[in-house]
């Protein structure tokens, strides 16, 4: 099975590259004030939080801030025209109380303030802070309570003969209260959660000695097998709406793009069909558009790998679908995953012998580096804002998980702890 995967995923070097970002959404981040409320934990959840919602930042603890803030009640003594003066337009008033968190929020820009219900003094609560007052201050829905689902792989020395094992996870956005949720002892892959269902999860494994792609549950730890087809199955993508599973076989000999009919529940309906094959090419990594009618997918076809888009069709069409080719930059394309608004494309694709993360502007047909460094980086997955990514660095020594969005592009490393974490990707909303 392992030699069946491994060929499409194609080696990169380590050499580093420039920076070059020209995405329309880029903008300054707002410094925003989060004074001292007394729990030293929780304040740094929250100030991570703000810190990597790509609007505001937080600026450092100051004594003379501190003490323009007048708890228990700040709002009675909130000098507006000294927070103007220190070009401060949001500040965040919180204390700790016999029942949880009081927090009360100025917008200085606009001489407004609001006060929220106390809180529970746990992490979950205060993520779920930080998106509340991201989408009071800026309009836009966060991520900070979204959990991630990701690959932690180990080694097993020569254990039953498994060099590696790789197991599936989960945890919060920030890596945080990482969990274990796959006991196998085996080599998982490629874990996703069902759209819209999302104790629910698919992934690949080569338990049965083959890889399959099976659906499991975060409560209930039994699989079930999605495909029921000879041969090795991986990369799966199921659509938004839950009706077509895509993934790559060798089922007709080699490498090629097929496709399943599902039910709502996550079951097959019918025979799986193949969508797209071609002469001594293989073809991997497929992701469905946001509206279920495309997919994107890498192909060797035409000698490099590069990234092209099919139109799904349905299993009565006796036409052979037509893949068009978007990726023109780069001669070494992978891994793409298609935003929740449908608007861009995030991939890896090979500058001067390094995989960097890229972005294909659906609006403006534009392919824009999105990192930099000497590191391969590999598998990038959309949150569900559309706005902030998640991938793996790539290496012999280490596999890590970053963080990144469009507004600043300074990666932040998230996982926790050793081991080689890969194939994170996102809960949707």
């Amino acid at each position: 099975m392992w030699k069946f995967v491994s060929l499409l995923f194609l080696p990169l070097l380590l050499i580093s590259q420039d920076l070059e970002v020209r995405l329309a959404t880029k903008s300054t981040l707002k410094p925003i004030y989060l004074n001292d409320f007394g729990h030293a934990e929780l304040r740094k959840v929250l100030e991570y939080d703000l810190n990597t919602n790509g609007f505001c930042t937080v600026i450092p603890k100051r004594d003379d801030l501190e003490k323009l803030i007048y708890l228990p009640d700040p709002r009675a003594h909130f000098d507006l025209a000294c927070w103007k003066r220190e070009k401060i337009p949001f500040c965040i008033a919180a204390r700790t109380c016999k029942n949880g968190l009081d927090v009360m929020v100025f917008n200085v820009e606009n001489g407004t303030s609001k006060k929220y219900p106390v809180i529970p003094l746990e992490r979950k609560a205060i993520h779920k802070l930080a998106d509340t007052i991201q989408k009071d201050l800026f309009g836009k829905e966060g991520i900070a309570s979204q959990r991630l689902i990701f690959t932690k792989r180990t080694h097993n020395g020569t254990e039953n003969g498994h060099e590696w094992l790789s197991e599936v996870w989960v945890a919060d956005s920030d890596g945080a209260n990482a969990k274990q949720v796959t006991f196998e002892k085996s080599y998982c892959l490629s874990p996703y959660f069902l759209p819209n269902r999302n104790d629910e999860f698919f992934y690949v494994s080569e338990k049965s000695g083959q890889a399959k792609i099976y659906k499991s549950s975060l409560t209930n730890p039994k699989s079930e097998l999605m495909v029921d087809l000879r041969g090795n199955q991986a990369l799966p993508s199921l659509s938004k709406n839950r009706s077509y599973l895509a993934f790559i076989t060798d089922v007709a000999g080699r490498p090629d793009l097929f496709i399943q009919n599902m039910d709502e529940k996550g079951r097959a309906l019918g025979k799986a069909r193949q969508l797209f094959s071609a002469p001594r090419a293989t073809q991997a990594t497929p992701t469905f558009s946001p509206d279920s009618k495309q997919i994107a997918f890498v192909s060797d076809k035409d000698g490099p790998p590069r990234i092209y888009l099919l139109n799904v069709g349905n299993s009565r069409s006796t036409r052979t679908p037509r893949p068009r080719l978007i990726t023109r930059k780069n001669r070494q394309n992978t891994s793409p995953s298609w935003s929740p608004d449908g608007t861009k494309l995030a991939y890896s694709a090979k500058v001067d012998g390094v995989g960097q993360i890229w972005i294909y502007d659906f609006l403006t047909e534009e392919e824009i580096q999105l990192t930099k460094g000497p590191e391969n980086k590999e598998n990038p997955s959309w949150a569900p804002d559309s706005f902030h990514l998640v991938y793996n660095t790539e290496s012999e020594e280490s596999c890590e998980l970053y963080l990144i969005h469009l507004n600043q592009c300074d990666p932040i490393k998230i996982n926790i702890g050793s081991g080689h974490y890969r194939f994170a990707s996102w809960e949707s909303r």
